[in-house]
């Protein structure tokens, strides 16, 4: 099973696909199943899912304690991508976070903090995907 991960937004966001070897992330658009049960956690209008370079969410999990082996160098790309768009849409609004198991998006929230991504870093405290997990990561 994978993980899903979600975005909310107060401006659209490009959309885009898996390119095998090219993606690091990627926004897709919601399905109708998904908005049902993704849309009442999020105050934000704009909703994507976010992929990654393993056509899926699972690629932005990474540990902070591998960040020098050297067969985790590969892994840093999807999470390292989404730390950047991270920082840079923190710059003008809350950016909320939101991870499930692919299809258990009705389940209900089982944590929900708030960070400033400032304090975060892949090489020291990277947070990626937590299941059931909500983040808002403020604005700068």
């Amino acid at each position: 099973m994978c993980y899903s991960v979600y975005i909310g937004t107060t401006e659209k966001q490009e959309v885009g696909k898996f390119v095998p070897n090219e993606t690091d992330i990627y926004f897709e658009e919601l399905s109708e199943e998904e908005e049902k049960g993704i849309r009442p956690k999020f105050k934000n209008p704009f909703l994507y899912y976010i992929g990654s370079d393993t056509n899926c969410s699972c690629g932005l999990v990474f540990d902070s304690d591998e960040f020098d082996n050297p067969d985790e160098q590969d892994n840093k790309k999807s999470p390292t991508k989404l730390l950047e768009f991270i920082n840079e849409r923190t710059d003008k609004e809350d950016l909320e976070f939101y991870c499930c198991w692919d299809g258990q998006w009705n389940d209900p929230i089982k944590n929900k903090i708030e960070l400033d991504i400032r304090t975060i870093s892949l090489d020291k405290n990277y947070i990626g995907p937590v299941l059931k997990q909500f983040i808002i990561f403020k604005k700068k």
